[in-house]
């Protein structure tokens, strides 16, 4: 049995919670080959409820899927790929994804930087950029490599560090010039948008709680 990631389980958990999943898994247990409008006429049930979950069950790869053979409109048939299903999820952390890790924080000081002169304060953004100058933390490819040498989960620790300094610097500087309420809005708004499209790492590696005030 392969073990599911987490986006793969839920949605088997969801699945099979459903209404009828139990009713129709039965009906297709004998290993013959099915329609959905079959599962609908045996069950007494819409059409579009079994399709979605015949649908659903093969994508998760628990039910083989072909397509049927008639002169009428075209379907897929289903059956039963084992008469055994069992679920099994992955908990183990793996890789700490450091260079994704690396992008996200380096995203949101692309942002506050921007945020910063959009707003009409170029001394702010000057002010930062000379912080970050000050060790190299702007540095891609230089923080990179001095962060991996710690392995993957030092090495993600200590990034989570470098950068809940940066952000309490980021957070003092903003601060003497539009006060702390302003500046927690600016920093917050630039972590927010660096979030985007990467949230699955961001919030189980919990990068974006060290750039809370």
């Amino acid at each position: 049995m392969v073990p599911m990631d987490e986006k793969s389980f839920s949605q088997a958990v969801a699945l099979l919670s459903g209404e009828h999943s139990l009713a129709i898994l039965r009906y297709l247990a004998p290993g013959e080959w099915r329609i959905a409008s079959d599962v609908s006429r045996a069950l007494h049930i819409h059409t579009t409820t079994a399709s979605k979950f015949l649908g659903g069950m093969h994508a998760l790869g628990f039910l083989d899927r072909r397509p049927r053979r008639a002169h009428t409109r075209s379907a897929f048939e289903y059956r039963i790929a084992a008469p055994r299903i069992a679920l099994a999820l992955d908990l183990t952390e793996g890789p700490a994804p450091l260079r994704q890790a690396l992008d996200f924080y380096l995203d949101y000081v692309s942002h506050v930087l921007a945020r910063g002169r959009r707003l009409g304060w170029p001394a702010i953004a000057e002010k930062l950029e000379a912080r970050l100058d000050r060790d190299g933390s702007g540095s891609r490819d230089g923080l990179f490599e001095r962060i991996v040498r710690g392995g993957d989960a030092r090495g993600m620790e200590e990034l989570r560090s470098v950068f809940h300094g940066i952000h309490d610097e980021f957070l003092q500087i903003t601060s003497a010039s539009v006060g702390t309420e302003t500046a927690r809005r600016l920093l917050a708004g630039a972590a927010d948008e660096a979030r985007k499209g990467r949230e699955q790492v961001v919030d189980r590696y919990g990068l974006r709680k060290v750039l809370e005030a």
